[in-house]
This record gives structure tokens, sequence and C-alpha cells, in this order.
């Protein structure tokens, strides 16, 4: 069953402007805003909200807002 990340994709959302009107499935390339800027924005929300380190290199091989989720761990 595929992991249901709507708490934490509201939560990025709400952190990072230039992610607002994406969604999960959403490339990230085709994101207007999706420059260094928003990259640093979320490397800070992952770190202050999940206390989780990514580096660029994660971020940059991440396609879509659920790659990018995929990196939080499961909660069991």
């Amino acid at each position: 069953m595929a992991r249901d990340f709507s708490q934490e994709l509201a939560a990025l959302k709400a952190d990072v402007d230039a992610l607002s009107k994406a969604e999960l499935d959403t490339p990230l390339a085709s994101l207007a805003q999706w420059d260094s800027l928003t990259v640093l924005l979320t490397l800070s929300h992952f770190e202050h909200v999940h206390q989780l380190s990514l580096t660029g290199e994660q971020i940059r091989s991440c396609r879509t807002l659920r790659e990018l989720l995929s990196h939080l761990p499961s909660s069991s």
C-alpha cells in the first residue's frame, strides 16, 4: 500500500511557498520557483520539522515531492 504523506506535504507546503501549488507527483523541475533558495528552504524544513538532514544530492535526485518525502522514516 502506498504511504500517505498528506500531513507531511501540508507542512512542507506551509513552510515553502514555492511548493504551495505542487502535488505529490508534480515534477519538481516543472515548478517555476524550484531553485537553489527553494532547495535551501526545503533542507531547512526537513532539519527543523523532522530532525532529518538531507544532502543537496539527495534532494537533486528526487523528481517529485513524493520521492522527496520518501526520505522521511516510516512511523511504525
